[in-house]
């Protein structure tokens, strides 16, 4: 969407500014727009929306993830064996291909949908000069024209941190942001790389590489990847990333990461450990971005260095501004970015909502075998004193498991022992994002595990685990009712 420059040096107004147009900013334009407010969404990206999440993040690293399955043959090795591919040399050409082209499909989207609810764009760096004007201006700091607005929504998102004892030259050493887009350097797959923090980012990429034959090792100070995730799930995970060749240098954080003279990257532990390899990819953490929006000018207040503090209804310290995205904290996603920015447009608009259960909300980690979760783990439960059951179902116990050769994963119930009322579910294997949801919705509606025992499900299917698991679960309760139907519990 070009429609910039033309305003150069000129004051323009509208209702609503919004600054981002990621998942966040997106959704709180559209909101605004669609109701008659005239809205403009400021990007810092160059003549293209979206944000991080389409252009280097969520879409990027899912369509790579999903290219890579499908080219070494994930889903059929258990069928076939493991030597089955359906392609012996994959290169990276293969591999930025199909990301470009969901990524060109996903913009194109994008654009229509703005320009559909009346969304105007402008581009350029925000900054604010007072409460309501904003300055905009290109990445050489050079004015282009200010934009007065009634009401603003802060939605800018994050960049990766880099630490200042790293020296990124996107040649060797990469952050999550550019090591497949156009500021990379490189011209090939790596043999051999070391990814430097075991979160989200450096969990998916890890097990995105190994299989493509590139020796992976995973470095982190602590001693269990992602420890929000249920046990099971999580050992279940580190087990099938090890058997796929990534190995976990766990409980040692970095000490020094730099090129050698011979252009390769060489990573120093905690430990004292040198770890060598023809890339590294450093994933730390993200950083909202509020350094270069001048938010006391505006009377914005920030919860703590980084991110920018805000009421239950998106609301920050100035009565007309919002904020919503990566930029409030956690948790972060492109999911819930998207309701935050619905909610804070639905504000602007003068509407009373706030977010409706977002502990209800859903968790994927897109790694290699996926994992999903909502609700309490095992861990949380036995923490917080609270008498609970579980019911498991391992993927080979359904035979859509048998049909496509998923044997790897499993789906694990948390429920209470007194009214039978579910409490989380854990995901791990194929479709684990999509699985969730079904979970997701009997506990929204207050459901029972009994319900999965008398739901009747499409046969063969994955969902059909959810009564193998329940029937697992209830089976320790000796309670013949919830076997029978008698005292069925609805969702």
């Amino acid at each position: 969407m070009e429609e910039n420059n033309r305003d150069k040096n000129t004051d323009i107004h509208c209702d609503v500014a919004v600054v981002g147009s990621g998942p966040a900013g997106q959704r709180a334009a559209m909101e605004c727009a669609r109701e008659g407010r005239n809205t403009i969404i400021i990007d810092r990206r160059n003549h293209k929306v979206g944000g991080v999440s389409l252009h280097v993040g969520t879409i990027p690293s899912k369509t790579l993830r999903e290219a890579v399955m499908h080219l070494i043959g994930y889903r059929h090795k258990h069928l076939y064996g493991d030597e089955y591919v359906v392609r012996h040399h994959i290169c990276l050409k293969d591999l930025l291909e199909r990301v470009e082209l969901t990524l060109q499909r996903e913009l194109a989207v994008l654009e229509s949908q703005l320009m559909a609810a009346g969304v105007k764009v402008r581009y350029g760096e925000a900054r604010f000069l007072d409460p309501h004007t904003l300055e905009i201006h290109n990445r050489k700091d050079e004015h282009l024209f200010n934009l007065h607005a009634d009401q603003f929504v802060l939605a800018p998102g994050t960049v990766p941190r880099h630490p200042e004892d790293i020296s990124f030259d996107y040649e060797v050493i990469f952050d999550s942001n550019f090591i497949f887009s156009h500021k990379s350097r490189i011209k090939e797959l790596p043999k051999s790389l070391i990814v430097v923090g075991a979160g989200v980012i450096g969990t998916e990429y890890a097990a995105m590489f190994a299989p493509l034959g590139c020796q992976v090792t995973l470095v982190d100070r602590q001693t269990r990847i992602l420890p929000y995730l249920d046990g099971d799930i999580s050992r279940l995970l580190l087990r099938e990333m090890e058997n796929m060749g990534v190995k976990m240098a766990l409980g040692r954080g970095y000490r020094s990461i730099r090129r050698t003279e011979d252009g390769k990257g060489l990573v120093e532990t905690e430990t004292g450990e040198k770890l060598i390899a023809d890339a590294v990819l450093v994933s730390l953490g993200r950083v909202p971005c509020v350094d270069r929006l001048d938010l006391p000018a505006a009377g914005v207040e920030l919860a703590n260095r980084l991110t920018i503090k805000v009421d239950d209804s998106f609301r920050t310290s100035a009565p007309h501004i919002f904020a919503a995205g990566d930029v409030i904290g956690p948790p972060a996603l492109a999911s819930t970015s998207a309701e935050q920015g619905r909610v804070a447009g639905r504000n602007v608009l003068g509407y009373t909502v706030r977010n409706h259960r977002p502990e209800l909300f859903p968790f994927a980690l897109y790694s290699i075998p996926e994992t999903s979760l909502i609700g309490s783990t095992e861990e949380q439960l036995v923490e917080k004193g609270i008498p609970f059951l579980k019911g498991v179902a391992r993927y080979r116990d359904v035979a859509k498991a048998t049909i496509k050769g998923g044997f790897v994963g499993m789906l694990k119930l948390l429920f209470s022992p007194d009214d039978w009322k579910l409490l989380g579910v854990h995901v791990v294997g194929d479709q684990a994002a999509e699985l969730i949801h079904i979970g997701q919705a009997v506990m929204s509606l207050g459901g029972r595990v009994d319900y999965f025992v008398h739901n009747v499900f499409n046969y063969p299917t994955w969902a059909e685990a959810y009564r193998v698991a329940a029937l697992d679960g209830v089976s320790r309760l000796r309670v013949p009712s919830l076997l029978d139907g008698n005292e069925m519990g609805g969702a």
